[in-house]
């Protein structure tokens, strides 16, 4: 579904803010508004377009919470926070770029701003290769309660994460927002690029978790979205203390949707002679769009190199170790699964249910586009069922 840019990339990204529009952390006609001033394919104006509406939002919010009024500051700094956000997106393939280093400094800091403002309790939460944020219902007390671990993708931030939050704090759940190695505040300020091992990531946070008094330590589900949808099977496999597991989209193994989109080039991943031929993929825009970001966020430099590592990411001899009840979804229109979903749902010996999203009950594309309220009533119904039944 096109939004307002031909061009998809960039098109693909406004329907992500757009979808936030449910959450508070993006407005419809703000997106629309800041699209116009964009010159499609022109990332140093995608840039500009995002940030200028977002410094002004922050002003804006500034003059809100000092004339004591704040959940118009919440607001204006939520909105801000989603909008430096998109502003580096395109510039995520230098880690020193002055755009990416100032978009998402000033995305942490709106955000910042906006949590003693919310209307429920929310603290910053950080360990040993993560960092990210715990939001607690009002009415939760410091009684443990159910909790969502949610890790993020490939691109995204803790601070983004938050647009899923109040799908979790209205039903009565602890919600935390996790960046890990390779995402958010670990790459950007800790420099340290993704791993595939999760089994190893996903218990250090499960601990930190069961220690707070409002976590109940028997109903801990973990969740990952997006690349989270390869991360999370592999988290859930070293990580017994897990009351269940959600995934979307599903994906097993990175290498079959690498092999098929590269073909028989990718025989050749481990033959250092050929890292002419895999460079020569970066001539072409779109190419170079899609594996410069992913190399930085690998801490590899050449293409060759993020082909050899991407095939770490498979849950080929792990999947055996997940125990804990699964939900597994996919979507008719997302390109980037290539139909993963249920490739990983065939392969899991643990509880498990499958849960295709279609276009007809607009959640179309990668984790259903615009319409994630549509995953999200899906996996709450499934989780309170199970956790109730417990």
């Amino acid at each position: 579904m096109k939004l307002y840019f031909d061009d998809a990339n960039f098109d693909g990204q406004l329907q992500r803010s757009v979808g936030k529009a449910d959450s508070g952390m993006a407005n419809v006609g703000e997106c629309l508004a800041i699209a116009a001033q964009i010159t499609p394919g022109d990332r140093d104006s995608w840039y500009s377009a995002w940030s200028d509406f977002a410094s002004r939002l922050v002003g804006h919010a500034d003059v809100a919470r000092h004339a004591a009024h704040p959940v118009s500051a919440r607001g204006g700094y939520l909105r801000a926070a989603e909008y430096f956000r998109q502003a580096f997106f395109f510039h995520r393939d230098d880690l020193d770029a002055t755009e990416l280093r100032t978009a998402y400094a000033a995305s942490v800091a709106a955000f910042g701003q906006a949590l003693p403002l919310l209307d429920h309790p929310a603290e910053a939460f950080a360990g040993e290769g993560f960092s990210g944020y715990v939001f607690t219902p009002n009415a939760a007390g410091r009684q443990p309660r159910p909790t969502i671990l949610h890790i993020g993708g490939y691109d995204g931030t803790a601070e983004e994460l938050y647009a899923s939050a109040g799908a979790a704090l209205e039903r009565g759940y602890v919600f935390a927002a996790i960046d890990g190695p390779g995402q958010g505040s670990v790459l950007y300020d800790q420099r340290i690029p993704m791993r595939p091992d999760w089994e190893h990531v996903v218990p250090a946070m499960v601990d930190a978790l069961v220690a707070r008094p409002d976590v109940d330590p028997d109903q801990i589900v973990l969740v990952g979205r997006s690349f989270g949808g390869v991360l999370a099977p592999r988290g859930a496999s070293g990580e017994p203390r897990l009351s269940a597991m959600v995934v979307d989209p599903g994906q097993f193994d990175m290498g079959l949707t690498l092999k098929s989109r590269l073909g028989d080039m990718l025989d050749r991943v481990d033959d250092p002679a050929a890292d002419p031929e895999f460079d020569s993929l970066l001539t072409i825009p779109p190419v170079r769009d899609l594996f410069a970001p992913r190399m930085v966020t690998h801490g590899v430099t050449t293409v060759r190199a993020y082909c050899a590592d991407m095939l770490r990411y498979t849950s080929a001899d792990t999947i055996g170790q997940v125990t804990c009840p699964s939900y597994v979804t996919d979507n008719e229109t997302d390109l980037v699964s290539s139909g993963q979903g249920q490739v990983l749902f065939d392969h899991l010996s643990c509880p498990k249910t499958f849960r295709r999203f279609t276009l007809d009950e607009g959640a179309e594309g990668h984790c259903e586009g615009m319409a994630p309220i549509v995953f999200w009533t899906a996996a709450f119904d499934w989780l309170d069922e199970l956790l109730a039944a417990r």
